[in-house]
């Protein structure tokens, strides 16, 4: 064989490897995709990339300083950085997530006029603090996505917070036949106040459907920051929502069953920007860098980063959010004003979620809120990742975290409060998309509830919280 003919050879070969992987790369890529599945977080960083630090201060020094909890730190060089950190909010978040040691937990918060992050954890059974978690954007945001839904239909689909929707079939589900349902003579109703409270699927639905429209829906998840690169001070993964053409699938998506998936900082952004009006800060964890001799070096300084709604757009959609801790699916965690100190001083504005998602299955329970209302100060997310050792919510990470910024006496979890002992999240055997997860309770009294359930029908475990649906996946699982 001649050497041409070899190297003819050679490139043949060649080009067919590259075939072949490339082949092998879009069919999983497409499996996938099909699977609708999330992996659960790995140790590494995100994959967006970052910036050069200046001043002898590197992303791992960073990622060291947030591993520890720790707000200063001196640098090699002599130098000092301080961080934005809230010690006793950023070691309080920690110990509580210890205490009940979740699947993951996983929490940001952040001064919305300033843009300062004031906590950033993320947190793995067993003790173990992984920065990264709060920067992935790997977690389906549920019903989350209502908070965008509305602020669409108030200032694109021309719908006030009172407008009522009718539904049908219960407030969770959502049927094709549902969307277009119309009003008649015994046909519930519901204001669009109360469907954020409540996280009626059924009423967001219709909303997304008939006032909303898929353009319009990801023109805003465009406005909030999805599918953007967010600059901050390390590598953020970009949030990333898909809005399906099909009329059924819009309506599921606008609910809160597609595929959309948000990093916890950035639903601090979302909040903080609700919470001021609409404008979104920028969000900055390094605040200051010293000299030894202490000149400074760098000091951050408040910038937005983009306009999302209106101020009137955004003002309606906080104070519908309030509903939500007052009567809604934070009801019971929060309690009332006689309860709860903190509520007696100020109005807190609050959004829950809930999804079933991974292999093997875990629940996600989303808190997304802001304080007080009207001069809002703290903006944060919660996420608790449970399995079958289930113990709290994202609500109460919340409550708590608000409690400890705003310097009120910490609280038990609605379950723990009213019975202490140990307690096992389970899920009963029902028909797909109906009930709630049940609670369980190692005691004689639990016992006996726990036979009773078994000749009743299943009963939601939490007052006002939403009844799971089925989405993607046969094992799929969502609420409010």
């Amino acid at each position: 064989m001649t050497r041409r003919a070899g190297g003819k050879m050679f490139r043949r070969v060649m080009a067919t490897g590259i075939l072949l992987v490339a082949g092998w790369s879009l069919a999983t890529a497409v499996a996938a995709g099909d699977r609708h599945q999330l992996s659960p977080p790995t140790r590494s960083a995100p994959d967006s990339g970052g910036s050069a630090f200046d001043h002898g201060f590197t992303p791992a020094d960073l990622h060291t300083l947030l591993q520890a909890g720790r707000p200063d730190g001196l640098l090699p060089n002599g130098n000092r950085v301080t961080l934005s950190l809230n010690e006793e909010l950023q070691s309080q978040i920690i110990a509580l997530f210890r205490r009940f040691d979740p699947l993951f937990g996983v929490f940001a918060a952040m001064e919305p006029d300033t843009g300062r992050v004031v906590a950033l954890v993320g947190y793995r059974r067993g003790g173990e603090s992984d920065p990264w978690l709060p920067l992935k954007a790997i977690y389906p945001a549920a019903s989350l996505i209502k908070v965008i839904t509305a602020s669409a239909a108030i200032e694109r689909g021309k719908v006030s917070p009172q407008d009522e929707f009718s539904y049908r079939g219960g407030i969770y589900g959502i049927t094709r036949g549902g969307i277009h349902a119309r009003d008649g003579r015994g046909i519930p109703k519901m204001t669009l106040e109360e469907a954020i409270a409540r996280s009626a699927n059924a009423v967001f639905g219709k909303v997304a459907v008939n006032h909303v429209g898929g353009p319009v829906l990801e023109e805003y998840l465009a406005k909030f920051g999805f599918d953007q690169k967010i600059p901050f001070d390390l590598p953020v993964e970009t949030s990333r929502g898909t809005v399906p053409k099909d009329e059924y699938e819009l309506a599921r998506t606008g609910a809160g069953f597609g595929e959309v998936y948000v990093s916890p900082l950035h639903v601090a952004m979302i909040m903080s920007a609700i919470a001021s009006g609409g404008a979104m800060p920028r969000p900055v964890l390094i605040d200051r860098i010293e000299d030894r001799d202490g000149m400074a070096l760098f000091e951050s300084s408040p910038v937005k980063w983009r306009d999302t709604v209106l101020p009137e757009t955004a003002n309606a959609v906080v104070r519908m959010m309030v509903k939500t801790v007052e009567m809604g699916t934070s009801h019971r965690t929060f309690g009332t004003p006689e309860r709860t100190p903190l509520l007696h001083d100020m109005d807190v504005a609050g959004k829950t979620g809930s999804l079933s998602g991974w292999t093997p299955s875990v629940h996600f329970e989303w808190f997304a809120g802001v304080a007080p209302v009207g001069s809002p100060r703290l903006a944060l997310s919660a996420l608790v990742v449970n399995d079958n050792r289930w113990k709290i919510k994202g609500s109460y990470v919340g409550k708590e975290a608000f409690n400890s910024y705003f310097g009120y006496p910490s609280s038990l979890p609605p379950v723990y409060a009213k019975a202490r002992g140990t307690r096992k999240w389970t899920r009963p055997a029902r028909a797909a998309g109906k009930g709630e997860p049940t609670v369980k309770a190692k005691s004689k009294k639990g016992k006996k509830a726990a036979k009773a359930r078994k000749r009743a029908p299943a009963k939601t475990a939490e007052k006002g919280a939403g009844k799971p649906l089925a989405v993607n996946s046969s094992t799929a699982r969502a609420g409010g």
